[in-house]
């Protein structure tokens, strides 16, 4: 087990690790690997979809809170990950909607896939069986999904990052306040993702291994975080992470697809842009 922790949360090769325990590479393979199935089943445990039960949201600002509470606005609540592998170049994309526990995973789409169709292609395949909130909750994802039932997007083509208000001045407008709080939710989320990839270091770039043990390698480091979560232990990437860092997606600058936008129902486009406009007429009653 050292062995294995050790090759994941430093991205060591097998050269270094059998120079540090002093076993054969047979050895160090085939205990690495029999680890490494051990700990996708721990993951079934680990990895578990969302009930959407609690009603509670989360929200640290009293002023978002009572805004956001009565709409059941979900940021910590529900947390998703698409882990996406570019195979080719052993590097690994992340495509996420809140993460801070990874209660949903999917891997095995290339590093170039749009967020947006790989959200859509695992809510069509029935074998990922997708939790699809129920009609009063939704998740919280960026500008490239599509604004849609279930799926609360910022406004677009309105400022949305937090740098941007910051050189920009202070928001102006619904649209603006309203992308302002989104973006402040949005935020904690980026920075819980950066617990993660800051831990294993192997998720950033990975080692050769097969396309499958890649796969089992990805779940395995979401489902330690989330131990390390759910055991509340005093950790200083968890210290550090929860502490007012800026941090931005990967995909901030990704557009939505226009393509993957049909796959909804016009009738809950326009559903969900009216809910929008609520919590946004809200809002700035609240902060202008």
């Amino acid at each position: 087990m050292t062995m294995f922790l050790m090759t994941i949360s430093h991205n060591l090769r097998n050269r270094l690790i059998k120079n540090r325990f002093q076993h054969s590479s047979q050895t160090i393979h085939k205990y690495f690997h029999e680890v490494l199935v051990a700990m996708v089943n721990f993951s079934k445990e680990m990895i578990t979809p969302p009930s959407f039960n609690d009603s509670s949201n989360g929200i640290s600002n009293r002023r978002l809170r009572q805004i956001f509470k009565v709409y059941y606005f979900l940021f910590l609540i529900i947390h998703i990950i698409f882990v996406l592998f570019s195979y080719k170049n052993n590097y690994l994309y992340f495509k996420e909607l809140l993460p801070c526990r990874m209660l949903f995973v999917v891997v095995g789409w290339e590093g170039t896939a749009h967020d947006s169709r790989v959200l859509t292609e695992t809510i069509r395949n029935p074998q990922h069986n997708f939790p699809m909130p129920p009609s009063e909750k939704y998740y919280l994802v960026d500008a490239a999904y599509t604004h849609t039932r279930g799926f609360m997007a910022p406004y677009r083509n309105v400022r949305y990052w937090l740098s941007d208000f910051r050189s920009g001045g202070k928001a102006v407008g619904k649209e603006e306040i309203f992308n302002q709080c989104h973006a402040r939710l949005r935020n904690v989320i980026e920075r819980a993702f950066g617990v993660v990839k800051a831990r294993f270091p192997i998720l950033k770039r990975m080692a050769p291994y097969s396309f499958t043990t890649q796969t089992k390698i990805v779940m395995t480091c979401f489902s330690i975080h989330n131990f390390l979560r759910q055991i509340s232990i005093a950790d200083r990437l968890f210290s550090e992470y929860d502490n007012e860092v800026e941090l931005e997606s990967d995909n901030a600058n990704q557009n939505q697809n226009s393509n993957t936008s049909s796959f909804f129902a016009a009738s809950d486009q326009e559903f969900m842009q009216q809910f929008r406009e609520q919590i946004a007429n809200e809002l700035f009653q609240v902060f202008s």
